[in-house]
């Protein structure tokens, strides 16, 4: 029995298969915010939210799964002797695979992340019956670090009978979004101005923003990035796009940076008025607020009207907030890493500063005593016996209790970095 779109009824033994299709249900809600939510009402702003929420994994990256799947079953890529699906995921693309690896009859799905995760999120992977391998290090490492999850998993999906989608490297994540998100959104709303989203591995914004470009050229579109130095779960900031492959410089207009305090609260006010999505929701949001104020200030907001004088503006609601309550303790910036030309400037150039920086060496005390930069202090962690930690989670873990231990304020020898660490 064929699923009916309009009764929402899925029966028959591939009723999963299409429940979870979205060319065979109704359309992802799209739900315009009511004046107390949109500041820009009285300017003829109507703002729509895109509750890519609302699918039936609940977050929007369930949509390049079943895209990557499907293509990699069309492909010969995925076949009935592949048995494990390899990912390196923050949480909703290997959720989302996991779920779908089932459907299709896949057995197992790997997840790969960042150590960063917090339990209550690596519960919820394992709820969902994942094999889990935590990564130190940045939470969105580039792809050809072989240190990184990322390489791993690449790595490792080469083996017989595994297949490694590669949502950052696969064309097939941000053609997602041009078959299903972008068509979806200019059917609900042929009149759009403004679309912004939030950017990550860019699949949501290039697939969606390349679409809409190509059928309306007038409208703008508003990527959105977290602060410098700053997480919100799932987006980068700006410095960390550089190595992204998709083609996101054709799908954006402009970039706005949003932080992480502001992105919780107004998720947490679109929650508290119904609608149930998470902080990059807020994040996406905020920047469509900062694009349409920019203009607003430039006493350009007319040249967004359509033909009846209106400024209907989309922004995506990647997925729900219960399991992304938390911020990171240990925030990362990739910008804080140097080159040993930098280091040699800042410790032993003419141009150094008049009080240079502290500088930690971590190597056994038998090597600092070998040879060390002049000032350094050294702090062992075992590291010439033990594994590479990046490989081997035990040692990861204790280098970083040892690190946190020794370098908290209480400790007697290295106290006085606290404040540098």
């Amino acid at each position: 029995m064929s699923p009916d779109p309009f009764l929402n009824v899925f029966s028959g033994e591939r009723a999963l298969h299409d429940f979870y299709h979205p060319d065979k249900g109704p359309l992802i809600p799209l739900v315009e915010l009511p004046e107390r939510l949109n500041p820009y009402k009285k300017d003829g702003v109507q703002i729509y939210a895109k509750l890519m929420s609302h699918v039936p994994a609940t977050n929007v990256k369930s949509l390049p799964a079943l895209n990557m799947i499907l293509r990699g079953q069309e492909k010969g890529k995925i076949t009935d002797d592949t048995h494990t699906l390899v990912e390196y995921s923050s949480g909703s693309t290997v959720i989302s695979m996991g779920i779908l690896a089932n459907i299709y009859g896949i057995q197992n799905t790997k997840a790969y992340l960042s150590n960063k995760t917090s339990p209550t999120k690596l519960d919820l992977l394992r709820f969902f019956g994942l094999d889990l391998t935590l990564f130190p290090g940045h939470g969105q490492p580039e792809p050809l670090d072989p240190n990184g999850g990322i390489f791993a998993a690449t790595q490792d999906g080469a083996q017989e009978g595994h297949y490694n989608p590669d949502q950052y490297s696969n064309p097939e994540n941000y053609e997602s979004h041009m078959r299903w998100t972008g068509p979806q959104i200019f059917k609900q709303l042929p009149g759009l101005s403004v679309f912004a989203a939030s950017i990550g591995t860019s699949g949501t914004m290039t697939g969606t923003g390349l679409y809409l470009k190509s059928v309306k050229p007038s409208v703008a579109r508003v990527g959105v990035c977290t602060t410098p130095g700053d997480r919100v779960p799932g987006p980068r900031m700006f410095s960390l796009l550089a190595p992204v492959e998709f083609p996101w410089r054709e799908a954006v207009d402009c970039i706005e940076e949003v932080g992480p305090f502001e992105s919780y609260e107004k998720s947490l006010a679109l929650c508290r008025n119904g609608l149930l999505v998470g902080p990059s929701s807020g994040l996406a949001l905020l920047g469509l607020f900062k694009f349409l104020d920019k203009k607003k200030a430039a006493g350009e907001l007319d040249t967004l009207r359509n033909g009846d004088g209106n400024i209907p503006c989309v922004f995506i609601c990647c997925d729900q907030p219960f399991q992304l309550i938390g911020v990171d303790p240990y925030n990362y910036n990739v910008d804080w890493e140097i080159t040993p030309a930098t280091a040699h400037e800042m410790l032993a150039s003419p141009a150094a500063p008049a009080s240079p920086p502290a500088v930690l060496d971590l190597r056994d005390a038998a090597d600092f005593v070998a040879g060390h930069l002049p000032g350094a202090l050294n702090l062992p962690i075992g590291a010439h016996a033990a594994p590479n930690p990046y490989k081997d989670p035990k040692t990861m873990v204790a280098q970083f209790a040892l690190l946190d231990a020794r370098l908290g304020a209480g400790d007697a020898e290295f106290g006085a970095l606290a404040g540098v660490y």
